[in-house]
């Protein structure tokens, strides 16, 4: 993580756990980011995080606009 945050293992410990977890969580995304299958699982991730159905996108898909 001091790679994408610039700070080292002391100020990183001296984070509160919620800025620890927040800059933990924004590294692995940027580093995710970086490859093409890191982005196929990013997208994914947030595919199946949804728990609103995309009613335009299943309303193109229906008339057979594609799949999104």
């Amino acid at each position: 993580m001091f790679e994408y945050t610039g700070l080292n293992m002391l100020e990183i410990e001296g984070l509160d756990y919620i800025d620890y977890l927040q800059l933990k969580r924004d590294a692995f995304i940027y580093k995710q980011s970086q490859t093409e299958h890191g982005r196929e699982y990013l997208e994914n991730a947030y595919r199946l995080e949804q728990t609103t159905p995309d009613r335009e996108g299943l309303r193109r898909f229906k008339k057979g606009g594609g799949n999104g």
